[in-house]
This record gives structure tokens, sequence and C-alpha cells, in this order.
């Protein structure tokens, strides 16, 4: 079990109380702490040690991960731990099962969705295309982002807003000059305050679309 970092420390024991629940309806597992992630980076230097890997690789016929606590700016020596397991141990298919369930209303669902995680944009590795991100498109595509906040500011008796979506946390070069630019746009001598009365907020990719569906107001 590596609860790393956050959340993590929270869900990681829930689970583990949840599989010893189950009884003789498994095989009786036995657990094994393990460390990686952002916090154990800011007291030993290294995101996932060594100690890890190898118990995983030699040790463990399985493993559940907490979260990782990943800055949205560029770290001198940090890098995913996540993504840096996946190289390690190949962790090539990331399979998510989709299922209805029985009895209730709706469509009957019955999936599985599966992605590549080792050739992937997270890993720095393309095979046919560059990620080109550019501080010019980054501060133009900001501009028309306060523009309409500014526009339609003061709806439902809210503050106009604009919320910075990136993936910064991994891609911190390509999404933490998107980030950067898009948040510097307010500091623009040409601006002149123009922008003062925006919110200006910021969420990863992965939580925005799950705050989309749950959230969308």
């Amino acid at each position: 079990m590596i609860p790393a970092d956050g959340i993590g420390r929270e869900v990681l024991p829930a689970a583990r109380q949840a599989f010893e629940a189950l009884g003789s309806d498994i095989p009786k597992p036995q657990f094994v702490d393990l460390d990686a992630g952002f916090e154990f980076f800011t007291r030993h230097g290294v995101a996932l040690p060594e100690e890890t890997v190898e118990a995983l690789s030699k040790d463990c016929n399985a493993a559940m991960f907490g979260a990782v606590s990943s800055p949205s700016r560029k770290v001198t020596g940090y890098s995913s731990p996540i993504v840096a397991l996946r190289k390690k141990l190949d962790l090539y298919a990331n399979i998510r099962p989709v299922s209805s369930v029985k009895g209730t209303p709706g469509p009957d669902v019955d999936m599985y969705v599966k992605q590549e995680k080792i050739e992937d944009g997270l890993t720095g590795k393309e095979a046919r295309a560059t990620r080109l991100i550019t501080e010019y498109a980054s501060r133009r595509i900001g501009k028309m982002g306060f523009e309409v906040a500014l526009a339609r500011g003061g709806r439902r008796g809210k503050p106009p807003t604009l919320t910075v979506v990136h993936k910064s946390n991994v891609l911190s070069v390509t999404d933490g000059l998107f980030r950067e630019t898009v948040r510097g746009v307010p500091a623009l001598p040409e601006i002149a305050g123009k922008y003062d009365g925006v919110v200006v907020n910021e969420q990863l990719v992965d939580s925005m679309v799950y705050r989309m569906f749950r959230e969308p107001q």
C-alpha cells in the first residue's frame, strides 16, 4: 500500500478495512506500507525510492496507490512518482471497468475503458507529434478569457471569474508555461488594472472534468 500524499492517507486505510471485512471471500491479504510522493520528496529528495520499486517487483502480488500532491509549477529534481512507477514496472495498460447497477434506471452499460500509459504525452515521449505551447498563444487566449469573464461578470450575483485549466502537475514545461502566462495577463503593462475585478482560479483538467459533470453550475 502506497498512501503517498493528501487524501491517499485517508482512503487507503479505509480500503484496507474493506478488504479485511471480506473475510473468507478472498485469500487473507498481508499488507505492506511503502513510501512515495511529493511529501516524501520534500523530506528525502526522492519521490519514488528504489526500496518501494523493489518491494513491488519482488514481494507484492498487487498494489494500491493513494494520491500524489504534485506541484503546479516545476520543482527542481522532482518528477511524478506514479509516472516513474509505470515505466519501471511496465504498467502500460490502465483498465477501467464501467457498468450500470442492475435494477437502477438508465441505460444498461457494460464496458471497459483501456488507456495506454507508457507511450503517452504524460511521459514526455511522443511517436509522431511534438506538443507546442507558446507564450504568445497562451497570452492571447488568456486575454480572451479575461474579456469574456468581464462581459459575463455579475450574472447570478457572482463576480467575474476565470478558471485556468491545465495539467502542469505532470506537464510542467508546456502546461506550466500556459498556466504562468495566463495568470500573468493582468500584470501586463498595457492592461493597467483592467482585470483587477476578475477572480482567477485554477483547476487540474482531471478534476475539472469531474466538476463539470457534478457541479456544472
